[in-house]
């Protein structure tokens, strides 16, 4: 039976690592041995507290592993890697007792500075005789363990323990100050190393970090991706290279959000439709392209979500016609309108928004007539068909309310005596309420 060692922690180090600055730790590449800390708590004087003596506060290193069965005893060799000799020499040596060689456990004494080890654990059965088959090998690494503490969490431009996901100012920094706030290694491999996230319905790892206090290590900030950041109550949480981590309380808590829970758009400017198909209009009005024409947009976004917005809309849109021929002029107007499905994506910190939206209204030729000489007159025409607008937009915010933009809808409408298709490019001023 080979014997194997795991790493353990007790519940005392946890305790211990809050009353002083560090503690011990030690992490391991394999799973078949076991290698923690604990501390003993002496009796004072009264019975009942905490002895104020350094033997009150010692640190042991418990290096436990499996039982072999009935065996006579065990050996425990420790190699520690010597970096300058880049070999490992012999550092500790232990010869079980009854007891020990019973529960599969001793402890280290003086502990294990921080570095690279190897151990060798022999088995010797209840001859006295080595079982070299027996015999395991195994590497581990001591760290120096810092118990990591959050005071305080915060968006640092404003100060406030919120980040709002519509802030056009936002811009994924986090400020954390607290204690024992290591530099993150995303490679494990540093001695001492403290690793950060945001934990709530789901975990959210920091980008990038933009400065660190590594003289004091009471102060780091981040940048978190926007687009990873999901509304919601997180806790900021870090945990240092052997584990130990930093406590939820009020200190720690931070907030997702968006500032306001729908926006209200208005956008209106200027329109310019062309035909696309049927030929009806172009006929009689000489042309393809109407540019006496305005449009307006009024949009409702009451879902909101990192990944975009969700919404309804109108659209409205009016064009003047007229066209002169030599035996006949003709005028009227144009209108249309649709209620609309509205998607927008925000981009670039939200100064930047791409919309797609599609619907179905009525397209409305309105008061339509011919003029010929003497004062003769067509009978006006006006009628309302059913129609559909489907279209493309990108919103530029010039600041926080104020922002224009581009547009291109297509139109598509139905009538007995036609079945007409035009574009409407389109330029715009709007404001969000």
């Amino acid at each position: 039976m080979h014997s194997r060692i795991m790493l353990k922690f007790s519940v005392i180090v946890l305790i211990f690592t809050i009353s002083i600055p560090f503690s011990w730790a030690w992490g391991k590449k394999k799973q078949n041995f076991t290698i923690g800390l604990e501390q003993d708590f002496g009796i004072g004087d009264i019975g009942n507290t905490q002895s104020d003596t350094a033997q009150a506060n010692e640190v042991k290193q418990p290096f436990s592993w499996v039982s072999a069965g009935d065996v006579l005893k065990y050996e425990i060799i420790i190699e520690r890697f010597d970096e300058g000799a880049e070999h490992y020499l012999p550092y500790f040596f232990h010869e079980t007792n009854e007891e020990e060689t019973k529960s599969c456990l001793i402890y280290i004494d003086p502990v294990l500075p921080v570095g690279q080890y190897r151990s060798e654990i022999k088995v010797y059965n209840i001859l006295g005789k080595l079982e070299q088959s027996l015999t395991t090998h195994d590497e581990f690494t001591v760290r120096q363990a810092y118990k990591p503490e959050i005071r305080s969490v915060s968006y640092p431009l404003y100060m406030r323990s919120t980040i709002y996901l519509d802030d056009l100012d936002n811009d994924g920094i986090i400020e954390v100050e607290g204690r024992n706030l290591f530099m993150p290694d995303p490679e494990d491999k540093a001695i001492v190393h403290t690793k950060y996230f945001l934990k709530g319905s789901r975990t959210i790892y920091p980008e990038e970090v933009l400065s660190i206090d590594e003289l004091r290590n009471r102060k780091i900030k981040f940048r978190f991706d926007m687009k990873k950041l999901e509304v919601g109550r997180y806790d900021f949480f870090a945990q240092d290279a052997s584990g130990l981590h930093s406590e939820a309380s009020s200190d720690s808590e931070f907030t997702v959000k968006f500032k306001k829970w729908m926006d209200l758009d208005i956008q209106a400017g200027y329109t310019c439709p062309y035909v696309l198909h049927d030929e009806t209009l172009p006929t009689y009005l000489g042309s393809k392209i109407y540019p006496l024409s305005g449009q307006a947009k009024i949009s409702f976004m009451p879902f909101k979500r990192n990944w975009g917005y969700l919404g309804i809309g109108l659209r409205v849109s009016y064009s003047r016609l007229e066209y002169k021929e030599e035996t006949y002029t003709i005028d009227g107007n144009l209108g249309t309108g649709h209620f609309l499905f509205i998607y927008q994506l925000p981009m670039f910190r939200r100064r930047v928004v791409a919309e797609i939206h599609a619907g179905a209204g009525v397209t409305y030729f309105n008061n339509i007539i011919f003029h010929f000489p003497h004062n003769i007159e067509s009978p006006a025409l006006n009628t309302i068909s059913l129609s559909a607008d489907a279209g493309l937009s990108l919103q530029f915010y010039i600041n926080k309310r104020l922002y224009t933009e581009i547009a291109a809808d297509y139109i598509f409408t139905m009538n007995k005596d036609m079945i007409l298709g035009m574009v409407q490019p389109s330029l715009g001023v709007g404001w969000q309420f």
